[in-house]
Protein backbone atom coordinates (compact mmCIF):
# COMPACT_ATOMS: atom_id res chain seq x y z
CA UNK A 1 0.00 0.00 0.00
CA UNK A 2 2.66 2.53 1.04
CA UNK A 3 4.52 1.79 -2.28
CA UNK A 4 1.09 2.05 -4.69
CA UNK A 5 0.81 5.77 -2.65
CA UNK A 6 4.81 7.04 -3.33
CA UNK A 7 3.65 6.15 -7.08
CA UNK A 8 1.25 8.46 -7.03
CA UNK A 9 3.18 10.90 -5.19
CA UNK A 10 5.53 11.17 -7.77
CA UNK A 11 3.44 10.92 -11.03
CA UNK A 12 1.42 13.94 -9.51
CA UNK A 13 4.81 15.73 -8.74
CA UNK A 14 5.88 15.04 -12.50
CA UNK A 15 2.75 16.96 -13.57
CA UNK A 16 4.29 20.10 -12.41
CA UNK A 17 6.60 20.14 -15.21
CA UNK A 18 3.96 20.19 -17.85
CA UNK A 19 1.87 22.57 -18.78
CA UNK A 20 4.21 25.32 -18.60
CA UNK A 21 2.54 28.72 -20.48
CA UNK A 22 5.66 29.43 -22.96
CA UNK A 23 9.38 27.56 -23.63
CA UNK A 24 12.39 29.92 -23.06
CA UNK A 25 14.34 27.46 -25.35
CA UNK A 26 15.31 30.16 -28.42
CA UNK A 27 17.92 32.10 -28.41
CA UNK A 28 16.31 35.69 -27.73
CA UNK A 29 13.58 36.52 -25.54
CA UNK A 30 9.96 35.94 -27.08
CA UNK A 31 6.55 37.92 -25.06
CA UNK A 32 3.90 37.87 -27.82
CA UNK A 33 2.49 34.77 -26.23
CA UNK A 34 2.82 35.83 -22.34
CA UNK A 35 1.46 39.63 -23.50
CA UNK A 36 -1.46 38.14 -25.67
CA UNK A 37 -4.99 39.75 -24.15
CA UNK A 38 -8.91 37.58 -25.57
CA UNK A 39 -10.45 39.30 -28.27
CA UNK A 40 -13.57 39.74 -27.42
CA UNK A 41 -16.50 38.41 -29.51
CA UNK A 42 -18.51 41.20 -31.95
CA UNK A 43 -21.86 41.82 -29.93
CA UNK A 44 -24.47 39.85 -31.42
CA UNK A 45 -28.79 41.46 -31.03
CA UNK A 46 -31.37 38.58 -30.79
CA UNK A 47 -32.98 40.43 -33.08
CA UNK A 48 -29.74 40.20 -35.43
CA UNK A 49 -30.12 36.13 -34.96
CA UNK A 50 -31.81 34.61 -38.02
CA UNK A 51 -30.77 31.48 -37.76
CA UNK A 52 -28.73 29.14 -34.86
CA UNK A 53 -28.30 25.74 -34.37
CA UNK A 54 -26.16 23.93 -31.24
CA UNK A 55 -24.12 21.08 -32.62
CA UNK A 56 -21.87 18.86 -30.48
CA UNK A 57 -18.62 17.50 -32.11
CA UNK A 58 -16.01 14.91 -30.70
CA UNK A 59 -11.72 16.26 -31.52
CA UNK A 60 -9.76 13.08 -31.29
CA UNK A 61 -6.51 14.29 -31.04
CA UNK A 62 -5.07 11.15 -32.25
CA UNK A 63 -5.59 12.43 -35.60
CA UNK A 64 -2.61 13.54 -37.49
CA UNK A 65 -4.38 17.40 -38.01
CA UNK A 66 -5.15 17.91 -33.83
CA UNK A 67 -1.85 15.83 -32.65
CA UNK A 68 -0.39 19.40 -31.98
CA UNK A 69 -3.06 19.14 -28.70
CA UNK A 70 -0.82 16.17 -27.74
CA UNK A 71 2.46 18.08 -27.66
CA UNK A 72 4.68 16.87 -25.25
CA UNK A 73 5.88 20.44 -24.10
CA UNK A 74 2.45 21.34 -23.65
CA UNK A 75 -0.31 18.70 -24.01
CA UNK A 76 -4.10 20.47 -23.75
CA UNK A 77 -5.14 17.38 -21.17
CA UNK A 78 -2.56 18.20 -18.70
CA UNK A 79 -2.91 22.11 -18.77
CA UNK A 80 -6.64 21.42 -18.07
CA UNK A 81 -6.17 18.84 -15.46
CA UNK A 82 -3.13 20.93 -13.73
CA UNK A 83 -5.33 24.18 -13.73
CA UNK A 84 -8.51 22.83 -12.30
CA UNK A 85 -5.90 20.62 -9.50
CA UNK A 86 -4.19 24.31 -8.87
CA UNK A 87 -7.71 25.82 -8.72
CA UNK A 88 -7.63 28.06 -11.91
CA UNK A 89 -10.10 27.14 -13.90
CA UNK A 90 -14.08 26.19 -12.61
CA UNK A 91 -14.88 22.94 -13.52
CA UNK A 92 -18.47 22.11 -14.33
CA UNK A 93 -20.76 18.80 -14.06
CA UNK A 94 -22.80 18.79 -17.11
CA UNK A 95 -23.47 21.03 -19.95
CA UNK A 96 -25.80 23.18 -18.26
CA UNK A 97 -22.56 25.30 -16.57
CA UNK A 98 -24.93 25.42 -13.39
CA UNK A 99 -23.66 22.65 -11.11
CA UNK A 100 -19.40 23.23 -10.34
CA UNK A 101 -17.89 20.15 -9.85
CA UNK A 102 -16.21 19.97 -6.38
CA UNK A 103 -12.26 19.44 -6.68
CA UNK A 104 -12.50 16.76 -4.58
CA UNK A 105 -14.53 15.07 -7.17
CA UNK A 106 -12.53 15.81 -9.83
CA UNK A 107 -9.32 14.65 -8.56
CA UNK A 108 -11.03 11.16 -7.88
CA UNK A 109 -12.12 10.85 -11.28
CA UNK A 110 -9.57 8.40 -13.39
CA UNK A 111 -8.66 6.91 -10.11
CA UNK A 112 -8.85 2.55 -10.75
CA UNK A 113 -8.40 0.83 -7.55
CA UNK A 114 -7.57 -3.08 -8.09
CA UNK A 115 -7.45 -5.75 -5.68
CA UNK A 116 -5.11 -7.73 -6.49
CA UNK A 117 -3.99 -11.17 -4.10
CA UNK A 118 -0.34 -11.82 -3.17
CA UNK A 119 1.22 -14.95 -2.40
CA UNK A 120 2.67 -14.44 0.95
CA UNK A 121 4.28 -17.65 1.47
CA UNK A 122 7.05 -19.52 -1.02
CA UNK A 123 6.07 -22.71 0.03
CA UNK A 124 2.39 -22.55 -0.21
CA UNK A 125 0.89 -20.56 -2.86
CA UNK A 126 -2.94 -20.93 -1.73
CA UNK A 127 -1.42 -18.66 1.36
CA UNK A 128 -2.32 -15.24 -0.04
CA UNK A 129 -3.63 -11.80 0.86
CA UNK A 130 -5.20 -8.77 -0.82
CA UNK A 131 -3.07 -6.40 -1.81
CA UNK A 132 -4.49 -2.83 -2.69
CA UNK A 133 -3.05 -1.51 -6.09
CA UNK A 134 -3.97 2.06 -7.41
CA UNK A 135 -3.57 3.62 -10.75
CA UNK A 136 -3.88 7.06 -10.50
CA UNK A 137 -4.91 9.55 -13.16
CA UNK A 138 -2.44 10.25 -16.02
CA UNK A 139 -4.03 12.65 -17.85
CA UNK A 140 -2.08 11.92 -21.57
CA UNK A 141 -2.68 8.58 -21.20
CA UNK A 142 -6.38 8.50 -20.52
CA UNK A 143 -7.89 12.05 -22.06
CA UNK A 144 -7.41 11.63 -25.91
CA UNK A 145 -10.77 13.38 -27.17
CA UNK A 146 -12.38 16.80 -26.57
CA UNK A 147 -16.07 16.62 -26.58
CA UNK A 148 -17.23 20.45 -27.95
CA UNK A 149 -21.06 22.14 -28.01
CA UNK A 150 -21.29 25.03 -30.09
CA UNK A 151 -23.66 27.33 -31.75
CA UNK A 152 -23.89 28.05 -35.23
CA UNK A 153 -25.56 31.33 -35.45
CA UNK A 154 -26.45 33.73 -38.86
CA UNK A 155 -26.27 37.42 -38.56
CA UNK A 156 -28.81 38.84 -40.70
CA UNK A 157 -27.26 42.27 -40.04
CA UNK A 158 -23.65 41.61 -41.21
CA UNK A 159 -24.92 38.25 -43.36
CA UNK A 160 -22.20 36.54 -41.88
CA UNK A 161 -22.31 32.91 -39.97
CA UNK A 162 -20.68 33.14 -36.65
CA UNK A 163 -19.53 30.08 -34.78
CA UNK A 164 -19.25 30.11 -30.92
CA UNK A 165 -18.18 28.13 -28.94
CA UNK A 166 -20.16 27.22 -25.72
CA UNK A 167 -18.25 24.51 -23.48
CA UNK A 168 -15.49 22.36 -24.34
CA UNK A 169 -15.33 18.81 -21.82
CA UNK A 170 -11.94 15.91 -21.87
CA UNK A 171 -13.39 12.57 -22.12
CA UNK A 172 -11.56 9.98 -20.68
CA UNK A 173 -11.78 6.04 -20.69
CA UNK A 174 -13.52 4.93 -17.26
CA UNK A 175 -11.89 1.80 -15.91
CA UNK A 176 -13.24 -0.27 -12.25
CA UNK A 177 -10.94 -2.91 -11.27
CA UNK A 178 -8.76 -2.67 -14.17
CA UNK A 179 -11.86 -3.12 -16.39
CA UNK A 180 -12.15 -0.74 -19.20
CA UNK A 181 -16.01 0.82 -19.20
CA UNK A 182 -15.96 2.95 -22.13
CA UNK A 183 -15.82 6.87 -22.54
CA UNK A 184 -17.32 9.53 -20.36
CA UNK A 185 -16.55 13.38 -19.26
CA UNK A 186 -14.46 14.00 -16.34
CA UNK A 187 -16.17 17.89 -16.55
CA UNK A 188 -17.27 20.55 -18.74
CA UNK A 189 -15.58 24.04 -18.86
CA UNK A 190 -17.23 27.27 -19.57
CA UNK A 191 -15.45 28.49 -23.09
CA UNK A 192 -16.77 32.05 -22.98
CA UNK A 193 -18.25 34.44 -20.23
CA UNK A 194 -18.12 38.00 -19.61
CA UNK A 195 -16.43 37.84 -15.94
CA UNK A 196 -13.25 36.19 -18.05
CA UNK A 197 -13.62 33.27 -15.01
CA UNK A 198 -13.66 30.68 -18.43
CA UNK A 199 -11.54 28.60 -20.78
CA UNK A 200 -10.72 31.18 -23.26
CA UNK A 201 -9.09 33.75 -20.81
CA UNK A 202 -6.73 30.68 -19.66
CA UNK A 203 -5.61 29.65 -22.72
CA UNK A 204 -4.79 32.34 -24.01
CA UNK A 205 -1.44 32.57 -22.81
CA UNK A 206 -0.60 28.90 -23.33
CA UNK A 207 1.39 27.48 -26.72
CA UNK A 208 0.54 24.83 -29.27
CA UNK A 209 3.01 23.79 -31.58
CA UNK A 210 2.98 25.73 -35.00
CA UNK A 211 4.40 22.82 -37.75
CA UNK A 212 5.29 25.83 -40.18
CA UNK A 213 7.10 28.37 -38.14
CA UNK A 214 8.58 28.06 -34.85
CA UNK A 215 8.46 31.91 -34.79
CA UNK A 216 5.14 31.91 -34.71
CA UNK A 217 3.88 29.78 -31.77
CA UNK A 218 -0.35 30.23 -31.91
CA UNK A 219 -2.09 29.62 -28.78
CA UNK A 220 -4.92 27.29 -28.21
CA UNK A 221 -7.51 30.30 -28.41
CA UNK A 222 -6.01 30.29 -31.63
CA UNK A 223 -6.21 26.92 -32.37
CA UNK A 224 -10.44 27.17 -30.95
CA UNK A 225 -11.16 30.42 -32.21
CA UNK A 226 -9.40 30.08 -36.42
CA UNK A 227 -10.88 26.48 -36.32
CA UNK A 228 -7.61 25.09 -36.90
CA UNK A 229 -8.70 21.65 -35.51
CA UNK A 230 -10.44 18.45 -37.14
CA UNK A 231 -13.37 16.77 -35.35
CA UNK A 232 -16.75 14.61 -35.91
CA UNK A 233 -20.20 15.59 -35.13
CA UNK A 234 -21.93 13.28 -32.95
CA UNK A 235 -25.06 15.72 -31.90
CA UNK A 236 -27.55 18.92 -33.33
CA UNK A 237 -30.28 20.04 -31.55
CA UNK A 238 -33.13 17.71 -31.83
CA UNK A 239 -36.46 17.52 -29.66
CA UNK A 240 -35.61 13.82 -28.05
CA UNK A 241 -31.78 15.25 -27.12
CA UNK A 242 -30.71 12.39 -28.53
CA UNK A 243 -26.83 11.76 -29.72
CA UNK A 244 -27.09 10.56 -33.06
CA UNK A 245 -25.66 7.20 -31.88
CA UNK A 246 -28.57 6.76 -29.82
CA UNK A 247 -30.96 6.70 -32.90
CA UNK A 248 -32.02 2.95 -33.83
CA UNK A 249 -31.12 3.17 -37.41
CA UNK A 250 -27.72 4.41 -36.44
CA UNK A 251 -26.94 2.35 -33.05
CA UNK A 252 -25.57 -0.46 -34.86
CA UNK A 253 -24.21 0.61 -37.51
CA UNK A 254 -20.96 3.44 -36.73
CA UNK A 255 -20.73 3.95 -40.55
CA UNK A 256 -23.92 5.40 -41.00
CA UNK A 257 -23.52 7.09 -37.24
CA UNK A 258 -20.16 8.57 -39.64
CA UNK A 259 -22.05 9.77 -42.86
CA UNK A 260 -24.96 11.67 -40.70
CA UNK A 261 -22.41 13.10 -38.95
CA UNK A 262 -21.11 14.18 -42.52
CA UNK A 263 -24.41 15.57 -43.24
CA UNK A 264 -25.00 17.69 -40.61
CA UNK A 265 -21.50 19.34 -41.31
CA UNK A 266 -22.72 19.41 -45.26
CA UNK A 267 -25.95 20.63 -44.25
CA UNK A 268 -24.30 23.77 -42.06
CA UNK A 269 -21.51 24.49 -44.24
CA UNK A 270 -24.29 25.21 -47.14
CA UNK A 271 -26.40 27.02 -44.55
CA UNK A 272 -24.59 30.52 -45.26
CA UNK A 273 -25.06 30.75 -48.50
CA UNK A 274 -28.89 29.33 -48.64
CA UNK A 275 -29.50 32.42 -46.36
CA UNK A 276 -28.16 34.86 -48.92
CA UNK A 277 -30.45 37.59 -50.27
CA UNK A 278 -29.57 38.50 -54.07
Amino acid sequence: MKKSIGIIVLLLLSYSNFAQGVYDDFIYNRQAVTERKVIAWPYLREADVMYAKRVVRIVDTREKVNQSMAWPKNPLSIILYNAVRDGKLVPYENDSLTSQMSIEKFMSQGTDTEYVDVPIDPNDPTFTQTDTIINPMIPELRIQKFRIVEDWIFDKKHSQMYVRIVSISPRYNMRLGGVDLGEADLCVFKYHSKDGQDLRHYLINFEIFNRQNDAARLTYDDWFEQRLFNSYVVKEANQQDMYIKDYAEFKDNGVAAILEGERIKNELFEKEHDLWEY
